[in-house]
């Protein structure tokens, strides 16, 4: 054991991100398979939530393989994370609109039932947060394993409460609001396929590094090419963490740098204000989501936009470095 504890902090982070990865979905799918099992003797709707955690888990799959074998190229491994992604949230979107064509009365499965598939989803709950946010590696397969942890910890959070309030019910039907839940549920889990496959043409992501070299000096009102460097900022946040390139001017007339972002308002928050905020999230997690995703609008393509930002300019764009 002590040999194995070595090993394990002898790996880089990258290697260490991937072990726990794969462990979680390890665990994920004993999970899925326990409610698949369960729900052949006792519950037939489990067999529905385990066929689609088997999708959303394939999609993971991808990524995991993507990481450790080149067998495919990323295009085909990416089509088929979109692909298993997106068919998992038509069968959740499907499993949630059962509730408006059948009987909506809650099984009598007695208590240790619920808290058991209560227990399974918050547990599925904190391995999806805890890869959220161990994730700090960058790169295409690591955002979309982020993403789909992401899905994971929704469709727990749903499935805990439906539990709980099924528990606690004294009319004894469903409530038919986790329906509606449900659905919108599925339908982001949609959006985020279609973001998964679109993301290598519209993102920073291996898009980082551009050179330029300046082809009509007349037009050039952006830069000072008697400067050692230059920054442009792209997408402006204090909240969020600007994104900025950042360059190195060479031979006087080319442009080499790499785009970044800076630190986000949390990173630089005392620990204080941090426990503050964790006390106030309930009232403060749905603005601050409502601003990232109009953060996120405003900051797609952003290599594009650099690109014609600098062509109107008199640069030319050399190239664009995989880092």
């Amino acid at each position: 054991m002590r040999n194995l504890i070595c090993k394990y902090k002898e790996l880089t982070f990258e290697h260490k991100t991937v072990l726990k990865t794969i462990l979680g979905l390890c665990f994920s799918s004993i999970l899925a398979c326990g409610k698949l099992i369960i729900g052949l003797f006792t519950d037939y709707n489990l067999i529905s939530i385990a066929v689609y955690t088997f999708g959303i888990l394939l999609a993971k799959l991808e990524c995991v393989l993507g990481l450790k074998t080149n067998k495919r190229t990323f295009k085909q491994r990416n089509l088929l994370v979109a692909v298993f992604l997106f068919i998992s949230s038509i069968f959740y979107i499907g499993f949630m609109c059962r509730m408006f064509f059948i009987e909506r009365k809650i099984k009598d499965n007695g208590m240790v039932y619920v808290l058991l598939l209560a227990f399974i989803s918050f547990v599925e709950l904190g391995f999806a947060i805890t890869g959220l946010f161990n994730s700090k590696v960058k790169g295409h397969y690591i955002r979309n394993i982020k993403i789909i942890n992401f899905c994971i910890a929704l469709i727990a959070i749903l499935t805990t409460q439906m539990s709980i309030i099924n528990m606690t019910s004294n009319s004894g039907i469903v409530d038919i609001s986790n329906a509606y839940t449900g659905i919108g549920v599925g339908i982001f889990i949609a959006i985020c396929a279609v973001f998964i496959l679109i993301a290598p043409k519209t993102g920073v992501i291996d898009r980082e590094h551009n050179v330029f070299a300046l082809k009509y000096a007349d037009k050039n009102t952006l830069i000072n090419l008697d400067n050692a460097t230059v920054e442009i900022v792209l997408s402006r946040s204090n909240v969020y963490g600007s994104y900025v390139y950042r360059a190195t001017i060479q031979d006087g007339n080319t442009i080499d740098g790499n785009i970044e972002r800076e630190k986000s308002l949390w990173k630089r928050m005392h620990v204080i204000l941090k426990i503050i905020c964790c006390i106030l999230s309930e009232i403060l997690i749905f603005v601050w989501l409502i601003g990232r995703l109009l953060f996120f609008l405003r900051s797609i393509n952003l290599p594009k936009r650099l690109e014609q930002k600098m062509n109107k300019n008199g640069f030319e764009i050399i190239e664009i470095k995989n880092e």
